[in-house]
């Protein structure tokens, strides 16, 4: 009993990968890091803590920035800036999306929360805010501008450094370094980028290149592989040197050597485009990290290309022994021991007829479906080498942009951008448009089983529900988030609908809509659902939930 409860909570919390590290800053005797899977606390010695995630009161795992203001430490996310106290406790400041903090220069917490209200209040509206000081805005789509003057200056790549000097304006880029001054815009000598910035023992600025090189602002050379690679924010706490990376989490100085403390073994990745089980094992595949399976442990396991065609991935499916992989630029097969990638115009022995693999179905009469926006590969289960049992074209005249599939049974399901839905039963197509059976021909989402039903989402209206001999459309209710439907999963009784705002469930008998709670990122991508919980995947990481079970939704 106390194993099973332990593996229930275990599954209920969000899961998140931090290896992205945008900012570190030391408070309440911790070094915390600012990553895209939230808040990750580490002791002085380098051994990590707890991570802070939205279940913690983060309004977004995406932090950018971190500034400490008297007791408080200031975090800045893509959903808003909070305030942590020494208990880790998270309070809202104020609902700006800002990817840097302004310098708290010796302010008490109080003070600086005022001063990010009144600074909300008054900033144009728009505009990513990637840079402060007293006089200039920076911005991710860079631009330098000057709001008491009117001036503005474009330069390339996002700004993430801007510093008053004198007449002079120091303006550090993703792409370069420039001086703002009398003479106009001055390009200044760069490692290898894209570049980050921080601020040396002395006190003065350096440049990080992409490969670990730091360098004095506007210095022609500077130190090679003084980082570890990809350093994107430096820290020193009591003597030792920390340093965060782009990708591969947060490093600490120990005697001659640098040595990682993020945790090994994370979620592959955050954006999460695709769910299965394979072999008792949950498989997450990711936009652009490749795929990962858990392991008893709770480790994951993770392969990017070149064992996948591509790191891109579309979709996932398991017959039981084969897993396959629809990445976008072909398939990824692994049969219980190794990798092997098929491809259009390459190693193709299952007829594929297009590049992208847009959906792999494992559960057909005809085998597991391979589908590509020119047709359908169906393949023998378990066989091993994987062998063609026939290549099915789409009807005449139909869609060139097919964009998802799903199916069960005798039923194969086809979406596409311009032309709606198509299904196989075996025997012959059947289509489906907008007006008569669906809310709108630009199909997003799919999800069908094999007694006949599908729920479609669309890009912009909602979605249709088919309960195997009727349809009913739904464009808008109360407890749909967004009517941009990017995820679907069919349930007893209904569906669960996955919005760029959040995941809702519809009751197909009394035709409602009830919104699910919060999760870990409102952009759902995929579902996974079994009985009573479903697996959500978002570009925040993951969340397991129980749609059944009614609670109190704070809407974003």
């Amino acid at each position: 009993m106390l194993l099973s409860t332990l593996t229930a909570a275990l599954l209920s919390a969000t899961v998140t990968n931090t290896e992205t590290v945008h900012d570190l800053a030391s408070y309440n005797g911790h070094v915390v890091a600012c990553t895209e899977g939230g808040l990750e606390l580490f002791t002085s010695g380098g051994r990590p803590v707890r991570t802070l995630t939205v279940e913690d009161g983060l309004p977004s795992h995406f932090c950018r920035a971190l500034e400490v203001a008297g007791d408080r430490l200031f975090a800045a996310t893509d959903e808003g800036v909070v305030a942590v106290d020494g208990r880790w406790r998270v309070e809202p400041v104020v609902e700006a999306k800002w990817y840097a903090l302004p310098a708290a220069k010796g302010m008490n917490a109080e003070v600086y929360r005022a001063a990010l209200g009144w600074l909300s209040e008054r900033l144009p509206a728009g505009p990513t805010y990637t840079a402060f000081t007293e006089r200039y805005l920076g911005t991710a789509d860079g631009r330098v501008m000057a709001p008491a003057s009117g001036r503005m200056w474009t330069v390339p790549g996002q700004v993430r450094l801007l510093e008053e000097e004198g007449d002079s304006l120091r303006v550090g880029t993703t792409e370069g370094t420039f001086m703002l001054g009398p003479d106009g815009l001055v390009s200044l000598p760069v490692p290898v980028g894209p570049l980050a910035y921080a601020t040396g023992t002395g006190g003065e600025t350096r440049v990080l290149g992409a490969e670990g090189e730091s360098r004095r602002w506007g210095a022609s050379s500077g130190e090679p592989r003084a980082l570890p690679p990809g350093a994107t924010s430096t820290l020193e706490e009591k003597g030792v040197a920390w340093v965060g990376t782009r990708d591969q989490g947060v490093f600490r100085r120990q005697g001659g050597a640098w040595k990682r403390v993020t945790p090994t073994g994370q979620l592959c990745g955050n954006h999460i485009t695709a769910l299965t089980w394979h072999q008792g094992q949950r498989v997450v595949g990711t936009f652009d990290k490749g795929v990962c399976w858990e392991l008893p442990d709770g480790r994951w396991r993770t392969f990017r290309a070149p064992n996948l065609p591509s790191n891109h991935v579309l979709g996932l499916a398991s017959d039981g022994r084969n897993l396959y992989v629809a990445t976008m630029y072909g398939l990824g097969l692994h049969d219980g021991k190794s990798w092997t990638p098929m491809a259009y115009g390459g190693r193709n022995p299952v007829a594929l007829g297009k590049l992208s693999v847009l959906a792999a179905v494992a559960d057909t009469e005809d085998g597991v479906a391979l589908v590509d926006g020119r047709g359908v590969s169906f393949v023998k289960p378990a066989s091993q080498p994987l062998e063609l049992a026939k290549r099915l074209q789409p009807p005449e005249g139909w869609s060139t942009h097919a964009s998802v599939a799903d199916g069960a049974g005798r039923y194969l399901w086809v979406g596409s951008e311009d032309r709606g839905l198509m299904r196989w039963d075996g025997t012959q197509w059947s289509r489906f448009h907008d007006g008569k059976d669906l809310t709108d021909n630009w199909v997003t989402a799919l999800s069908a089983d094999r007694e006949g039903r599908a729920v479609v989402g669309s890009c912009q209206d909602g979605f249709s529900y088919f309960d195997g001999e009727r349809w009913s459309r739904v464009r808008d209710a109360e407890g749909l988030p967004s009517r941009y439907v990017v995820s679907t999963a069919l349930v007893p009784g209904g569906a669960l609908v996955g919005t760029l705002r959040g995941a809702a469930h519809y009751d197909a008998a009394s035709g409602k809509v009830r919104a699910l709670p919060r999760l870990a990122d409102p952009r759902v991508h995929s579902i996974l659902a079994e009985e009573d919980t479903a697996l959500f995947g978002t570009e925040g990481g993951l969340s397991q939930l129980d749609w059944r079970a009614p609670a109190t939704v704070s809407h974003r």
